[in-house]
This record gives structure tokens, sequence and C-alpha cells, in this order.
């Protein structure tokens, strides 16, 4: 159930906080361990906000703005991030298993240990990101720009790359179990009434 239904006046404040949050004075607002399930923040502004061990599952996050945002240890299993700005944001120990970053903007962020199972990172620029010991495993990396991220340790077996995804400099991503599947192209433009935050999602392969 949407986050507006379930709990109305949490979401007019989240609404609003995340318009003020342009023009806010104080360097960070603290949102930690709350309760955000179906949210929907799309295209909020939401820069630096402490977001720690929130739960943030199916929430609607198209074109937010989270950058240097800290989303340690949240959940935000099958999360629609198209096109979000996500540079420097903090995923560490993060559960993102299922969740959209099509187009997303991943500079500098940091998933180190974070659980990315089944995540679509399709077209993602992840330039100078921390994969470091995350598990990517069944992951959507067409066309990602994986060229300067940190990969160590990254578990990758299954995850599905294109011809157009770039990977660091001497990276061996076959032996890392990666598969190459034919490029998607250009996607497909938003829909006006974003359904994430009220469609059904199917089970995850990766619950275990």
């Amino acid at each position: 159930m949407p986050l507006e239904v379930r709990v109305a006046d949490a979401q007019v404040a989240l609404t609003g906080l995340g318009v003020l949050c342009r023009h806010r004075e104080q360097p960070w607002v603290n949102l930690s361990i709350t309760d955000l399930r179906r949210a929907d923040c799309d295209g909020l502004w939401l820069p630096g906000v402490n977001l720690d061990r929130s739960c943030m599952e199916a929430a609607g996050l198209y074109h937010a703005n989270l950058t240097q945002a800290s989303l340690v240890s949240v959940n935000l299993r099958h999360a629609d991030l198209k096109t979000a700005l996500l540079r420097r944001a903090r995923f560490a120990l993060a559960d993102l298993r299922g969740a959209r970053l099509v187009e997303t903007d991943l500079r500098d962020a940091d998933f180190t240990e974070a659980d990315l199972r089944e995540v679509n990172l399709r077209k993602a620029d992840a330039g100078g990101a921390v994969f470091r010991r995350a598990d990517l495993r069944l992951a959507d990396l067409r066309g990602a720009d994986l060229s300067t991220a940190d990969l160590l340790q990254t578990r990758l077996t299954g995850a599905v790359a294109s011809e157009r995804t770039r990977w660091p400099v001497g990276f061996d991503h076959a032996a890392a179990g990666v598969v190459l599947a034919e490029d998607p192209g250009p996607e497909p433009l938003p829909l006006l009434q974003p359904p994430g935050i009220t469609m059904q999602h199917p089970p995850l392969r990766s619950m275990s």
C-alpha cells in the first residue's frame, strides 16, 4: 500500500521536505530508521539526508536528488531510482535487490558490501563508484560505465553486460562470470504517472 494511503501525513511531510530542501540552511536532515515503504519521492531534492536503516522498499525515487545522502543499511528492494542523482551517496550494506537504477548518476557513490542482486543498472554512470565486496549477481549492467569503478571482490556471477558496458582496464569480466547479451538500445520515456508505488513486483530469485 502506498505511503500516501497508509500514512498520508508522513507522505505530505516528506514531499514538503523534498521541495524545501532546495533552499534549506541546515547541512543535513535525519530520517534514519523511518518506514517509507512505497513512498512517492519522484523528483524530490533530498541531498545530504540521513536515511540510514530506513525501509524504502518499492519507493518511487525517479529523478530524485540524493547527492551525498547517507543510506547505510537501507532497504531499497524494488525501488525505482531511474535517472536519480546519487553522487557521493553512501549505500554501504544496503539491500537494493531488484531496484531500478537505469541511467542513474552513481559517480563516487559507495556500495561497499551492498546487496545488488537482480538490480537494473542499465546505462548507469558509475565512475569512481565503490563496489567492494558488493553482490551484483544477476544484475543488468548493459551500457553501464564501470570504467573507473572499484570492483575489488565484487560478485558478478550471472550479471548481464553488453558491448557498450565499460569495464576497468585489465578487468576480466568473463572470468568474473558475466554473461554478454544484446544491448537494449534507447530507454523508453517515463510514463506520466509512474506505477512504482503501486505495482506488484515479481518474487526475487535471490531471497536466500
